[in-house]
């Protein structure tokens, strides 16, 4: 194993930290309907990785026996609006014994992580045996990049069209987050001995767009992800199992 903490040669040169979903909105409605999809949570022992101000933990309470969050940033954590146990922490360094987690959750927080390979391997470690991780990462094959760009030190904003497409060795030097095409994030899985369950997309929710008819559109997108247009979903969903 490499050297937990490590930037990783694919990570961009300005990795920049990730904001948190509102509560309530229709981005946590549509993962934490994913979830209970894939998996049930009665009765587990969760630990929500990235968890941020805790509007994806809050869901995930509501399912399991028992839930845990973790943030590299305390002022999320401090933004939790139900007192429910959480700790700072990154995930490369994961704070726990092996086999204490039946489920670990990690919603969009990989792209943003020092070392992508350094956290999948800690979640396998936390794992019990037969555990499941619950991943959400950006999808290359979006055509919009959905994190802040730049072109040196000229900040170009979000939803840059095409930006995503660009090779790994381009994008990093314009965007402040990674992002996966499937056959990666597959491969880095298996790297790290988890099997691959599930895959599913999940199309943007558009909570931060004024746009009309928008309660129609997101009754298409419920479509869309079950059509051979998924693969150009906003985000990647992966049910990862240890075995």
């Amino acid at each position: 194993m490499g050297a937990l903490g490590a930037r990783d040669s694919s990570a961009p040169k300005s990795l920049g930290l990730g904001g948190p979903a509102g509560y309530g909105s229709f981005a946590v409605v549509k993962r934490i309907r994913k979830l209970d999809g894939a998996l049930c949570l009665e009765g587990k022992r969760v630990l929500d990785v990235g968890c941020g101000n805790g509007c994806y933990t809050v869901e995930l309470a509501r399912r399991a026996q028992w839930v845990c969050g973790l943030d590299i940033q305390l002022k999320h954590l401090r933004a939790f609006q139900t007192q429910l146990p959480r700790l700072q922490g990154v995930g490369e360094d994961l704070p726990f014994a092996a086999e204490t987690f039946d489920v670990v959750t990690m919603i969009e927080v990989l792209e943003h992580t020092a070392s992508d390979l350094g956290v999948l391997r800690e979640c396998f470690r936390v794992l019990r045996k037969g555990g499941h991780l619950a991943l959400f990462v950006p999808n290359k094959l979006y055509p919009f990049e959905s994190h802040p760009c730049h072109f040196g030190s000229l900040p170009l904003g979000h939803n840059i069209p095409f930006v995503s497409w660009l090779p790994t060795f381009l994008h990093r030097r314009v965007s402040s987050a990674r992002i996966y095409a499937l056959r990666r994030i597959t491969r880095l899985a298996s790297e790290c001995g988890f099997t691959v369950k599930r895959i599913e997309y999940i199309f943007p929710p558009l909570d931060s767009f004024p746009l009309p008819l928008k309660d129609a559109y997101r009754r298409v997108a419920w479509c869309l992800e079950e059509s051979p247009m998924r693969v150009f979903g906003v985000s990647i969903f992966l049910l990862l199992e240890k075995t």
